[in-house]
């Protein structure tokens, strides 16, 4: 077998709103363990704040991943990162946003997969709306023809569903 590297932090996020002890193990809207392989090099990754400073924290380094990390680990290693932090106080968002080169990734996720969809599509369309000046109906049917839902996350407590929107389904100024 030959099993393409997908570097990446599996564990990546802000302080929770809660206050008191934090279990990483699973993904919420702060982020957390999000287990996402395109969280890589040259991405930018944006997470609501709950808390003053933000409270950045990450780990769980991946050296390979499939989507789901079906088995409860990846291949698991130590990777040197070098990350930018920005506070864009011009932007917001309810939950993790991943920007690729290519896709805006929404991350939503609840206990029940079914839920963790509905809360994407909801948060999708108001995406769409506000970014990209869509109405409620129109968004709806571009989710329907243009995006892609896929399992991030079966494995950690919230199952976790990524929504990827095609940059170039909105023309040349994304």
């Amino acid at each position: 077998m030959q099993i393409p590297a997908r570097l990446h932090i599996g564990t990546m996020g802000v302080a929770p709103a809660e206050e008191g002890p934090v279990n990483t193990i699973p993904p919420y809207l702060h982020g957390g363990n999000i287990d996402n392989w395109r969280i890589g090099a040259g991405t930018t990754m944006y997470y609501p704040v709950f808390n003053e400073g933000a409270l950045l924290s990450l780990g769980d380094a991946h050296l390979t991943q499939g989507d789901c990390e079906l088995s409860g680990t990846a291949v698991e290693g130590s990777l040197n990162c070098l990350l930018r932090v920005t506070v864009r106080k011009d932007f917001s968002f309810s939950l993790p946003l991943l920007e690729t080169s290519d896709s805006w990734i929404i991350h939503a996720f609840h206990e029940d997969l079914d839920e963790a969809a509905r809360i994407g599509s909801l948060e999708a369309i108001r995406f769409l709306h506000d970014f990209h000046g869509m109405t409620e109906e129109d968004a709806y049917s571009f989710l329907s023809v243009a995006a892609d839902f896929s399992v991030t996350q079966v494995v950690n407590e919230n199952k976790g569903i990524h929504i990827a929107l095609p940059k170039k389904a909105f023309g040349p100024s994304n």
